[in-house]
């Protein structure tokens, strides 16, 4: 019942951010309003306030943005909101041309970025209070998890490190595969033949996996059941499973790795009955999207460059004033490919700092490798703090993308030696440019666990489109204003 009512609240602000963002024109160009009556079908500015809401929320509806899942998400949210502005634009221009409503330009142009921003900083406010209840075990979905005993135990222990998902656990089905690749029970696998919930502190039923499972899982008033581990994608059990599950009404969620092609345009192909194919892609890997990111990347950098000169300059008379050495640190990095290239950045550090690298690591106790960022780094300096502290050390880096070394958005560009330690999944980061900021810069940045971030930026490359760099672009702003995870 909760989701229906935070549906139906997330829908009537997103009328009144349509309608605030009208007003905002009516009153900041009142022109406007003379302008309509000049129209083909003249309209009042209330009942034009009133179609414009409607057409909003059907764009928020068509983008997704009120899925069940989207709603508690972060730039993957945003995304589609900043898609639904386009689609508004879409849908207003094709509607005034088709029935001959000449529309002022502000009025089609401006809406619905206004509406895009309000809209964002609304749903913004909403996943806050969301992710409150959450922590307080309210507004969530009772779940069934269903895997092996140490699947089990792991999926719940990450379910309560994460609330925010929205996930609680109220019942386990632990199983096992037999050799004849038959799922059975396995209750014994469980400590004590029980479980318990960390973040509840109850105790969850232990339910057995059989045919009457869906039913049982139904009267004990769970939506979602969730199959951690055990049963592949690829499974008969697991497909039988999944129509009983759904046809009870419950929700079926499956744990995939990080390397799984669930997030590629996937298409069965059954022209040749003996040998069905599944063929993916990513769409987003076309030379006209690569084109238009690039420029995109022009663009947007240059005029970067051209806004932050001044600041520049004087960040660079605070450095070279510090200690005498130089302004810019240049460090050989691997981008595009495994490509070599030097990264600019202002120096934050003494002169020496790359030859206290190890040094330093051995006497934290820390590995010298991915993601070696200490805090309370005794290499920086003065200047280096505050610049890190608010990025601006990062700033030179407009340059890398202007030249094409970078992207303004993309995986952080790493050292050879952290590179030498990529896994399989994790190298396919290098199959796009490293950007400026990424995915890992608005999602805790040095706070984040090295797990964490991987995944983070192996799902940037299976799934970035133009409009999710858009809205990693606007989630730095907030990032770096804040200043969370840097140091």
């Amino acid at each position: 019942m909760w989701r229906y009512l935070y549906n139906a609240l997330m829908v009537v602000l997103d009328l009144l951010m349509m309608a605030a963002a009208c007003g905002f024109v009516f009153l900041v160009k009142p022109s406007t309003f003379s302008t309509l009556d000049g129209v083909r079908f003249p309209l009042d500015p209330l009942p034009l306030t009133v179609l414009m809401s409607l057409v909003w929320m059907l764009s928020l509806t068509v983008c997704g943005t009120y899925q069940r899942h989207v709603m508690a998400e972060g730039y993957d949210l945003y995304t589609k909101i900043v898609n639904s502005m386009v689609v508004d634009f879409a849908i207003v221009c094709t509607v005034s041309f088709l029935v001959g409503l000449d529309f002022p330009r502000t009025l089609m142009v401006v809406t619905p970025l206004a509406a895009g921003f309000l809209t964002i900083v609304e749903r913004w406010l909403m996943r806050r209070m969301l992710h409150g209840y959450r922590r307080r075990g309210k507004m969530v979905y009772p779940t069934v998890i269903v895997g092996s005993p140490a699947g089990i135990e792991k999926t719940i222990a990450l379910l309560g490190e994460n609330p925010a998902l929205g996930y609680a656990p109220i019942a386990v089905c632990p199983i096992k595969m037999t050799s004849s690749g038959v799922a059975i029970p396995d209750p014994q696998g469980l400590a004590n033949g029980q479980l318990s919930d960390a973040r509840s502190h109850k105790i969850l039923r232990v339910l057995k996996f059989n045919s009457h499972l869906p039913q049982t899982a139904r009267r004990l008033l769970a939506q979602v059941v969730l199959v951690a581990d055990v049963l592949s994608r690829q499974s008969e059990t697991l497909n039988a499973f999944s129509l009983a599950v759904e046809a009870s009404g419950m929700e079926l969620s499956v744990g995939v790795g990080v390397a799984d092609t669930g997030g590629h345009v996937l298409r069965l192909h059954n022209t040749a009955a003996s040998l069905p194919v599944l063929t993916s892609r990513l769409p987003q890997y076309t030379f006209i999207m690569r084109g238009v990111k690039r420029t995109m990347d022009i663009v947007l950098s240059s005029v970067a460059i051209i806004i932050a000169a001044i600041p520049m300059l004087i960040v660079a008379i605070m450095i070279k004033r510090e200690d005498g050495g130089p302004v810019f640190y240049m460090q050989e990095r691997i981008g595009l490919y495994g490509k070599k290239f030097k990264i600019f950045k202002f120096r934050s550090m003494r002169v020496d700092a790359d030859k206290m690298d190890e040094e330093l690591a051995d006497e934290m106790g820390a590995d010298h490798g991915i993601l070696f960022k200490p805090k309370d780094d005794p290499r920086i300096t003065k200047i280096g703090k505050f610049i890190r502290k608010t990025s601006i050390d990062e700033v030179p880096q407009f340059f890398n993308v202007f030249l094409g070394t970078m992207s303004l958005v993309g995986p952080r560009p790493q050292q050879q030696y952290e590179v030498d330690e990529y896994s399989t999944v994790y190298s396919t980061r290098l199959l796009v440019k490293p950007g400026l900021t990424g995915p890992w810069q608005v999602s805790g940045r040095s706070d984040l666990s090295q797990e964490q971030a991987e995944r983070l930026d192996v799902d940037y490359v299976e799934n970035w489109s133009l409009t999710t760099d858009i809205a990693i672009l606007l989630k730095t702003v907030v990032a770096v204003l804040r200043g969370s995870g840097s140091y």
